[in-house]
């Protein structure tokens, strides 16, 4: 999936989708004459040249998602953050909302809003650091629930926070009995055993060549690796270990990786390092790929759970 911003071209078929995302909405609150389901092309047209319009798309040129933003007063607005339907809860949204942070991290604040009755997105924009600042009424079935996040606070304190999330998850699945662990979480799909030793798999990866490297001042170790290898070494590995030494292993790496981060000074997290084919390579950028990496593991988890 690639996240970049759409061209007019793109307009109609971001406005499909927006039907089809806001559909579920009109349903909540028994209301299908809501803005979104209203909008016209022309509008939208209109609107693109005022607002930054994000499209997510997949290998195949296919858009599944989409978010857009303008900037007023040293805020950043972020309006209609869509996902196709059948590919929500897996970390799109997350992905589109963090591009648009990222766009705008000039800004003061960051504000976006969704209805009284959405605990989906609700659930989602406080996971993200959102916070609710004040409602406002529009008919007697809908609240629009304004929410904000302040920007330019300690984002490595931040970052790390959402990195040991993790941690959270892996303590929360020790509840789970084995066979839980051995399901595909859907057709096709890595079962939870299999996510995890990915995820640990990586994360001792990168601590080895490039997180201790950074710490203990060295030249990075980091190579771009076989993914497909490196998965399949992942599935393999997963079934060689019992479920609890996977919980172990995947803890211990994670909080290695935590601690190396937090005993840096600003320099030496804010340093441009190269690994070791060359490429750019930045302590904050790693966290954040990896923090989406988590996010929609977590969420494919949890969509199977039903939690």
């Amino acid at each position: 999936m690639m996240i970049t911003k759409a061209e007019r071209a793109d307009l109609p078929h971001i406005l499909k989708l927006q039907y089809q995302a806001y559909e579920s909405e009109a349903q909540i609150y028994n209301d299908h004459q809501i803005p979104p389901l209203t909008q016209t092309l022309e509008q939208l047209v209109e609107e693109s040249h005022s607002q930054i319009i994000l499209k997510a798309e997949q290998s195949d040129g296919r858009i599944i998602g989409s978010a857009r933003a303008h900037e007023g007063n040293g805020t950043c607005f972020i309006g209609k953050v869509i996902v196709h339907p059948d590919y929500q809860n897996q970390g799109i949204g997350t992905a589109l909302i963090r591009e648009l942070e990222q766009r705008f991290a000039h800004c003061e604040r960051i504000e976006l809003f969704t209805g009284h009755q959405s605990e989906r997105n609700l659930y989602l924009y406080k996971k993200l650091g959102y916070s609710i600042y004040r409602t406002e009424p529009v008919h007697d079935r809908l609240n629009l629930v304004y929410l904000e996040k302040l920007m330019h606070k300690d984002e490595k304190a931040e970052l790390l926070a959402s990195f040991q999330d993790w941690i959270h998850f892996m303590r929360k699945r020790r509840e789970q009995s084995d066979s839980v662990w051995d399901v595909p979480l859907s057709p096709g799909k890595w079962s939870l055993r299999a996510v995890v030793s990915h995820i640990m798999l990586w994360d001792k990866y990168f601590y080895d060549h490039a997180i201790d490297k950074v710490r203990n001042q060295e030249p990075l170790t980091l190579k771009h690796t076989d993914y497909d290898e490196f998965n399949k070494n992942a599935q393999s590995y997963s079934e060689q270990v019992s479920v609890e030494e996977l919980i172990r292993q995947s803890i211990f790496y994670r909080e290695q990786i935590i601690a190396a981060i937090q005993s840096l000074s600003d320099e030496l997290y804010e340093k441009e390092y190269v690994d070791g084919d060359g490429h750019p390579f930045f302590v904050a950028q790693y966290l954040k790929d990896f923090i989406w990496h988590d996010q929609h593991h977590m969420a494919q988890v949890e969509k199977k759970n039903g939690e």
